[in-house]
């Protein structure tokens, strides 16, 4: 009995030693968490602010002024303003004109009297009234309950009244590029609609086609000596008031691209007037009209143009080698959809025996074709390569 009583006493014991070796152990055991809780806030701030996001149905993106904006996890109605380019690129890449509720002006203007209004007849009666060069009536604008506005990032004075006005703007810039590269500049607007709208495979093909198209020119020119480029002057815009050479801004990139040498490159990026003493003194072998301008070659040729100005002593209208740049889905000059295009069509004019085989029209026809769908006519394509006096922006 005694024995037996004993070996209950040492088992309840070592039952006691064993309860208190472990009770010694908890804390050490609750502590060991605290190393990997010190870097907890380092990834947690961004995955509440995801989280947040998704909660409210909101998603952040930044454009190319480097705001950061908040938009609606889908964005279904779209205003573009002062960045008029823009509205021919967003139907390209969207397919279509719909989302649009607001349009600018000039985008309006084009969309009328090109091929870019019978692509997208939506167009002609979106609003525009709201829009007016560089100025935003904020009061029409809100009327148009866009889920966001996209304007010209270089704009500054557009974004604060945005966002004043509690309306996501995302701006697409066109001086991204030291060159003013008008077909880099296009990608990188693509890549930007890419985060606000979504993909595009369809812009993606047309990257991939301008890339190309840099390159076969390039690669041509290549073998044409520099002291051989002919002086080249594109008059950005042409009217009754004033001559505005193009300057050091998209000028400057499709001349030197297209294997000239730009004469204006010293008046300035954008607003750059010369008068006709300076056109004589430069006395250019190759002159481009832009179609912003109402004015032809022919307007030149015959002294048609505005009052007192005599085009007959220069030397690219005596050898007849002024040129009107195309409009198709919107005015060639800046960047567009049609950017690729612009940079064959005027290396043929730059040197149209080294670009013999390049059937521009078909050229056209089959751009077209592959990313609008549209099956174009020989008198679309010869609007298109002809713009009528109509068809001027209103500058």
């Amino acid at each position: 009995m005694k024995k037996s009583i004993a070996i209950m006493l040492a088992a309840l014991l070592c039952l006691s030693l064993l309860l208190t070796a472990c009770a010694s152990q908890e804390p050490a055991t609750s502590e060991q968490p605290s190393e990997s809780a010190s870097s907890e806030p380092a990834e947690s701030a961004e995955t509440e602010a995801t989280a947040s996001e998704e909660a409210e149905g909101t998603r952040t993106i930044t454009d190319h002024a480097g705001h950061e904006v908040v938009l609606p996890e889908k964005v279904e109605r779209v205003a573009i303003g002062g960045l008029t380019p823009l509205t021919s690129v967003y139907c390209m890449f969207m397919g279509s004109s719909d989302g649009l509720v607001g349009i600018h002006p000039d985008s309006k203007n084009a969309a009328v009297n090109s091929i870019l209004g019978e692509a997208y007849p939506g167009l002609k009666e979106l609003p525009d009234g709201w829009a007016s060069g560089d100025d935003i009536n904020m009061e029409e604008l809100i009327k148009l309950d866009p889920d966001v506005v996209f304007y010209n990032a270089d704009v500054t004075a557009n974004y604060d009244a945005l966002e004043a006005a509690g309306i996501p703007a995302v701006g697409f810039s066109t001086t991204l590029f030291d060159d003013y590269n008008t077909i880099d500049t296009f990608n990188a607007w693509i890549e930007l609609l890419k985060e606000v709208m979504g993909p595009s495979d369809r812009a993606d093909g047309i990257i991939a086609y301008g890339e190309e198209v840099q390159q076969t020119v390039a690669d041509r020119l290549a073998e044409v000596p520099e002291e051989d480029y002919p002086n080249t002057l594109i008059l950005s815009n042409y009217n009754e008031s004033a001559i505005t050479a193009g300057g050091t801004s998209f000028a400057n990139y499709w001349i030197t691209s297209t294997g000239g040498k730009n004469l204006g490159y010293d008046v300035g990026a954008f607003t750059g007037e010369v008068n006709m003493e300076q056109i004589y003194e430069w006395n250019p072998d190759v002159l481009f009209l832009n179609s912003f301008s109402a004015y032809t070659p022919e307007d030149l040729y015959n002294n048609t143009a505005a009052d007192g100005h005599d085009w007959s002593g220069i030397k690219a209208v005596q050898d007849k080698r002024v040129y009107k740049i195309p409009l198709g889905m919107y005015y060639w000059f800046p960047p567009s959809s049609d950017s690729p295009l612009m940079l064959q069509w005027m290396a043929k004019q730059m040197y149209p025996e080294l670009f013999e085989d390049l059937d521009i029209e078909q050229e056209i026809k089959d751009y077209y074709s592959e990313f609008y769908g549209l099956e174009l006519t020989d008198e679309q394509v010869a609007l298109i390569l002809a713009p009528t006096p109509e068809s001027a922006a209103a500058f």
